[in-house]
């Protein structure tokens, strides 16, 4: 069985801070509380929802399931050619994104997440409003749904942080996983069993990401999830690999 997850950092396990490499997103944690599953995962940092729903598009076919988490809608997320050279040298300037330039069929992305240099902020100030990128997601949601019913794929979205401008456009919750109606799992480490636990990372730490998936993926996805014993030995993994890298947090 051919799971299928996309995200934005929020399911990226190799953006994590150095002094804490076990810092297991959701995608990786569903794989360590499964069995006989292929988790076919292409989250990456910085991505927005354009490239997230060209990925879905290129991979549906071959997948069995999809989880699938919105990120939040004012992203660039610029494909490469010799008619935007002039991009390569604000790339290349950007300290953080500057190498977060991700294949995708015949097409090199550029993902720019929030991306502080002036070209990518005068894009988003000058050019294209918060409200249009808040419709061109709504179209992203709307074709993904498409794509994924045509193929017939069970599935659930899932958001990063709170997305309210969906209340409009989501007329049927019935596949999404939320705490709270179009409310993200930023929010969610606030209500966590673990949140006394968070350390304040922009993405949540791995036991909240577990807590959300026990409550609000499990029930509804049909996985071949492991025994209850077994995800409580995933739990306390995890536990552990949290005890082991808070002496080398930094001050």
């Amino acid at each position: 069985m051919n799971l299928l997850t996309l995200a934005d950092g929020f399911g990226d396990s190799v953006a994590v801070p150095n002094w804490y490499p076990t810092y297991y997103k959701w995608p990786k944690i569903i794989e360590l509380m499964t069995h006989d599953l292929t988790v076919c995962d292409f989250s990456r940092y910085g991505a927005g929802n354009e490239y997230l729903v060209n990925v879905l598009k290129q991979h549906i076919a071959s997948s069995d399931a999809v989880l699938l988490q919105w990120t939040i809608p004012n992203r660039l997320d610029l494909v490469l050619d010799a008619s935007n050279q002039a991009w390569q040298e604000v790339i290349s300037s950007d300290p953080v994104y500057h190498d977060n330039v991700v294949k995708l069929k015949n097409h090199d992305f550029w993902l720019s997440s929030s991306s502080k240099v002036t070209k990518v902020q005068d894009y988003h100030r000058t050019y294209i409003s918060l409200s249009q990128h808040q419709l061109r997601s709504q179209l992203f949601i709307d074709y993904a749904k498409l794509l994924i019913n045509q193929h017939q794929v069970n599935y659930r979205f899932m958001l990063t942080w709170d997305s309210l401008y969906l209340e409009h456009n989501v007329a049927n919750d019935i596949n999404w996983s939320w705490h709270t109606p179009f409310k993200g799992m930023h929010d969610f480490r606030y209500h966590s069993k673990f949140s006394d636990l968070d350390l304040g990372i922009t993405q949540p730490i791995p036991l909240i990401h577990y807590d959300f998936i026990k409550q609000f993926i499990m029930p509804y996805l049909n996985l071949p999830w492991r025994s209850e014993r077994e995800l409580a030995a995933v739990e306390t993994m995890l536990y552990k690999h949290y005890q082991e890298s808070l002496p080398n947090k930094p001050a």
